[in-house]
């Protein structure tokens, strides 16, 4: 026999294998199996032919049935449009593939025409790939199935339930799906139901608002979404932009998130990430790291340009569903550009000319140079190449006769301003052409000097001491130059912070990157380089001796500076040294227990960090507040982040009661210095059970909104493109999204998200308001790892008291929770 019956799904006779196939298709059903479904990839493409058999129960007494699907290959050699003709219950085919029983036109009623008609429509497809793929064929299985589902009498529900209770993705009515089941295509960006909407929006209010307020909003909404409202028609508006565009929010949630916004990129947008730092000997040691972090850049836009970037999968919810990838494709190459109202962004082009050439923008000293990685006419250059080149400016930049005007520096100012500046660079041809190259760059290379003493951290009493260390610099110093480079007198010059991706390579070892976050979210740039410091790691003798000389040295760029601009660098310098002296930034490491522990509860590490950042601000301020933690929707198509909203009612119940009902400004047990204080009998007004019960009911919350998010059910994204319609379709924003409530919504005073990394690597961000804080948190094994920020120009926040509060917090929690 040319084809094979495949093993069934969710059946297995003892001693299975194809004889308890056969002996389904002998008996016509088996007591114990309500539905087999045959289906295995077909293991030869080309010239072959899936057919299905469709076989029913017989019995007209028995109120169950079952579903057989039984794959056999047939070859239609150079014959794929021939007729085929009817053949009797034994009639083999001419080619010698076996043909199901013609029991399946004799089977129970209502079968016979329709799977005729079903076989027919299957042998109009070849295997291969695309539109007439083996999954092509599954696809049609399963809308016939969904189909005949629709016609079962009420008898049968017991089976027709078991179907039903089969993954959607099973009963997907795509034209073609992957291995998994899942669409070929990645789905869009759904708009959620409105009434769901607003009713998650007053859920998300509750905590945050005050009844006065509330109810104000409620009523606004009842007015929104009342039949005669506005709410339904810009919600139909929605559903016809989604139905028009790949991705219907993408612009309104880019715009708001990053080009419409005013203030200066460090500190405020650009997160900066700290890997663990180097030993270096000699300034060759420099050179050569440098020169593995290019490589390993160029491999990875060779890949990028060849197809070969793995596609990933979710790993929970729908697992194995694949995920956008898009913005893995705008890391390198791409840069953001200033607007005087609004900035725009520099892509590249995702299929490379023959002529294109591949460089990078070296910065030493605030001076510029173009190493060219890949040419079209010597091709890529060897790791010893690229370290020649390095050392080049690390020997000319210091040498310059001249200081060179710090132009990096303007990129540091408000983007209006900078847009402006920009604009007088490019009356000049040469500066055209510098900006070009430096927006072309596929990264851009920083080789600083380290910074001084004075940027290490104000911890506390009790706080567990740094890990990494260059020379008397601490974590916290590494994450300061990372994020803004240590202002006009260190490092701020000798940056580019419209980048998409900066690398920082510091003298004394330290070494990381900062990034324009516009482009792509933190998990794209932490997979790349950790991936290309992994390889470093795993191969630290890789030396090809010195570094060779041979070619010709790189270019330097050149500025042409008119008196206007000149005046400029000053302000600049004294504008950025003022946000950078006003970042109060800590990097807080958690060690007494990590994720494992936490798993150990049968919670989520998210949801739990999330919870014990929420108990921390209750137990210095005595509230909850708006706040954001990025959630992924790559599983729809150019998809980004929406916002998880970890204030809930059920966590701020959880925090009173955790707080014994005391108001703001709780005293910490770090706080407490004395013994005699600290031995004193507490007692707790709740008792553990019922803590553990607010607890647990804290964590399903979060859960549900988490859930809801990354499933493409926010209230965010959806509430945007509310407010962007209502501009849109009336010419003015709706009273609902000038509302108060609306407002203390979008002040978002803890900003927070999970940077996971699998080294020992960090990354931090400053607060996105000026009364609020930034927190990233890092969750290993036995440890958490926090980068917490907020602002000195603010009386009410401090980064190390937040970071003691998480400290108690995290400590009471485990003492709920253990054992």
């Amino acid at each position: 026999m040319r084809g094979r019956i495949c093993q069934p799904i969710g059946y297995r006779k003892p001693g299975g294998g194809a004889g308890a196939c056969a002996d389904v298709l002998r008996h016509g059903r088996r007591k114990s199996v309500s539905v087999c479904v045959f289906w295995r990839r077909c293991e030869r493409l080309g010239d072959r032919l899936a057919r299905a058999a469709l076989l029913h129960n017989r019995s007209e007494k028995s109120p169950r049935a079952f579903v057989c699907f039984w794959v056999i290959l047939g070859d239609l050699g150079d014959h794929p449009n021939r007729q085929e003709k009817k053949k009797g219950p034994n009639q083999a085919d001419p080619k010698g593939a076996n043909v199901a029983s013609n029991e399946a036109s004799t089977s129970a009623a209502g079968s016979g025409p329709e799977s005729a008609a079903l076989f027919s429509k299957l042998r109009s497809f070849s295997i291969g790939s695309g539109p007439n793929s083996p999954q092509r064929v599954v696809s049609n299985l399963r809308g016939f199935l969904t189909h005949r589902l629709s016609n079962i009498t009420p008898s049968d529900t017991g089976w027709k339930d078991s179907i039903l209770s089969i993954p959607k993705k099973w009963l997907s009515t795509a034209e073609s799906v992957d291995e998994f089941g899942f669409p070929d295509t990645l789905p869009k960006v759904p708009v959620p139901a409105l009434d769901g909407t607003m009713a998650d929006y007053i859920r998300a209010l509750e905590p945050i608002t005050t009844p006065a307020q509330l109810e104000r909003t409620k009523e606004l909404i009842r007015q929104f979404s009342a039949p005669q409202g506005i709410g339904a028609r810009l919600h139909q508006y929605l559903l016809d932009k989604r139905e028009a565009e790949d991705n219907w929010a993408y612009y309104y949630w880019l715009n708001e998130m990053y080009m419409d916004i005013r203030i200066p990129l460090p500190i405020n947008s650009n997160p900066g990430m700290v890997f663990p730092p180097r030993r270096f000997k000699t300034v060759h040691d420099v050179a050569h790291f440098a020169a593995r972090l290019l490589d390993g850049i160029l491999s990875h836009r060779e890949m990028l340009d060849s197809g070969e970037l793995p596609l990933e999968r979710a790993a929970s919810r729908e697992k194995n569903q694949p995920l956008c990838m898009a913005q893995y494709y705008r890391l390198l190459g791409s840069c953001r550009r200033p607007g005087v109202k609004q900035d725009s962004q520099f892509l590249p082009s995702r299929e490379r000319l023959n002529d294109e050439d591949r460089h990078v923008v070296v910065i030493c000293r605030n001076q510029m140079y173009c190493v060219v990685l890949q040419a079209s006419d010597r091709g890529k250059l060897s790791e010893s190449e690229i370290a020649s080149q390095i050392l080049y400016v690390l020997s000319d930049a210091p040498c310059l006769p001249a200081k060179p005007v710090p132009v990096g520096l303007l990129t540091a100012e408000p983007r209006s301003t900078w847009a402006r500046d920009r604009e007088m660079l490019q009356q000049d041809e040469r500066n055209q052409r510098n900006l070009e190259l430096i927006e072309t760059a596929q990264v851009v290379l920083c080789l600083d000097e380290p910074l001084a003493g004075n940027f290490n951290a104000r911890g506390f009493t009790g706080a567990t001491p740094t890990v990494h260390r260059a020379g008397d610099r601490d974590e916290t110093n590494m994450a300061h130059e990372m994020i803004h480079g240590g202002g006009s007198e260190y490092n701020s010059g000798n940056r580019w912070f419209d980048k998409t991706m900066q690398l920082i390579i510091c003298t004394d070892g330290t070494w990381g990157l900062c990034y324009e976050h516009s482009c792509s979210e933190g998990i794209a740039v932490v997979q790349l380089l950790e991936k290309i410091y992994k390889k470093i790691e795993e191969h630290p003798d890789e030396d090809n001796g010195l570094p060779q000389h041979h070619l010709p040295p790189p270019e330097r760029l050149e500025w042409h500076v008119g008196p206007q601009l000149q005046v400029r660098f000053a302000q600049a310098s004294k504008s950025v040294d003022k946000c950078i002296d006003d970042l109060d930034f800590y990097v807080y490491r958690y060690q007494s227990y990590g994720k494992t522990f936490i798993k150990s509860c049968q919670v989520s590490p998210d949801v739990y960090i999330q919870l014990a950042l929420q108990l921390a601000h209750y137990k210095l301020y005595g509230r909850l507040v708006a706040t954001y933690e990025s959630a992924s929707t790559r599983r729809f198509l150019h998809g980004r982040v929406d916002c998880i909203r970890a204030a809930s009612t059920e966590a701020l119940e959880w925090a009173k009661a955790m707080c014994q009902g005391e108001g703001a400004n709780v005293p910490l047990e770090s706080d407490r210095e004395d013994e005699e204080e600290s031995r004193k009998v507490k007692f707790s007004i709740y008792s553990k059970d019922h803590l553990r019960e607010l607890f647990r009911c804290a964590v399903a919350r979060q859960t549900e909104v988490m859930v809801k998010n990354i499933l493409g059910n926010g209230i965010d994204i959806p509430l945007l493109g509310l407010r962007e319609a209502s501009i849109e379709v009336t010419g003015e924003m709706h009273e609902l999204f000038k509302d108060e409530s609306y407002n203390i919504s979008q002040c978002f005073l803890l900003s927070t998200s999970q940077v996971a990394c699998s080294t020992d690597s960090f990354m931090g961000y400053g607060p996105v308001t000026p009364r609020g804080y930034g927190c990233s948190y890092n969750p290993h094994p036995e440890q958490i790892v926090f980068c917490v920020s907020a602002f000195y120009s603010c009386e009410d926040t401090s980064a190390s008291r937040y970071a003691k509060s998480l400290q108690d917090s995290l400590d009471i929690m485990r003492d709920l929770l253990q054992n």
